[in-house]
């Protein structure tokens, strides 16, 4: 038998990315009040978020917030998988560090190597609680 279960963890890294694409246009929609509106521009709009983007609330809650999607993200795969969650969150954390590695441009060095550095064990740490909430192994 495999360990690690290939749907759950399609299933849980597409639900962890759609809720950090969620959460971080909310979070900008948020913080940026009433200087984002309909009649900008596309070019103006850009501008304005960059600025908002570079603020270290924006900064702070994308990280915690991240951190939260990351520990769903391994609960998530561990309770579809059903079995051998250690497993499932290690790889939910490994895919996480591949999606860091694949952006690495895009974002600042300092972020991308907490992320790589946390994906991991906060993955685990999901996967953890998820073992809590399933049946004995028979």
């Amino acid at each position: 038998m495999y360990r690690i279960s290939i749907p759950a963890l399609i299933i849980a890294f597409f639900a962890e990315f759609a809720a950090d694409v969620v959460i971080q246009h909310t979070l900008l929609l948020v913080l940026a009040g009433s200087a984002l509106n309909s009649d900008m521009t596309p070019d103006d709009f850009r501008k304005a978020a960059e600025i908002v983007i570079a603020t270290p609330a924006f900064v702070i809650g994308g990280i915690l917030f991240g951190t939260a999607t990351t520990f769903g993200g391994g609960y998530l795969a561990a309770r579809i998988a059903r079995s051998f969650p250690y497993y499932q969150g290690l790889a939910m954390g490994l895919l996480g560090i591949a999606y860091i590695l694949y952006f690495w441009q895009a974002g600042a060095v300092w972020l991308n190597l907490l992320g790589i550095l946390t994906n991991i064990p906060v993955s685990i740490w999901g996967a953890h609680f998820a073992k809590r909430h399933m049946p004995a192994p028979e």
